[in-house]
């Protein structure tokens, strides 16, 4: 085993430990009655830890692809042929998408307006075009080995 690889195992056994320590907090700690609806005190903490692990992710993934080009150049035209089918997906889901305000009996939040419900309707066709993806290309892959 490397140094390198010694020292990424403890990093990972620290955001694990992290991780378990807001887990425990949230699902077992206080919890707010004061609210319309009762919800655990650390709730906000939580998601920050997951929202600070999700921008670590995406700039480790950014970082190392922006190496991987830099190294291999002639993989490029393969990533931002990737990059592209990606963008294309997202597009054809922000144009299916729909912007019209919803009539949602007693709720008084900030959130119902063409912006937000464009944004979450992008994401919703998105996940669900790549999962229509997913699920044929697997498919694919299984029936193609019948007629081999």
């Amino acid at each position: 085993m490397s140094k390198l690889s010694k020292y990424i195992n403890y990093v990972l056994y620290l955001i694990f430990a992290i991780t378990l320590v807001y887990a425990v907090m949230f699902f077992f700690g206080e919890w707010n009655e004061d609210s319309a609806y009762p919800h655990p005190v650390y709730t906000d903490a939580f998601l920050n830890w997951a929202n600070i692990l999700l921008w670590i992710a995406i700039g480790i993934t950014l970082v190392f692809e922006l190496f991987h080009i830099v190294m291999n150049p002639k993989s490029a035209v393969r990533t931002l042929i990737s990059v592209g089918i990606i963008l294309v997906i997202v597009f054809i889901a922000y144009s299916l998408s729909d912007k019209t305000t919803l009539d949602i009996i007693g709720y008084n939040g900030t959130d119902n307006v063409p912006s937000m419900l464009t944004m979450a309707g992008t994401m919703l066709y998105t996940m669900y075009i790549l999962f229509g993806v997913t699920v044929a290309v697997i498919l694919y892959a299984e029936l193609s080995r019948f007629f081999k």
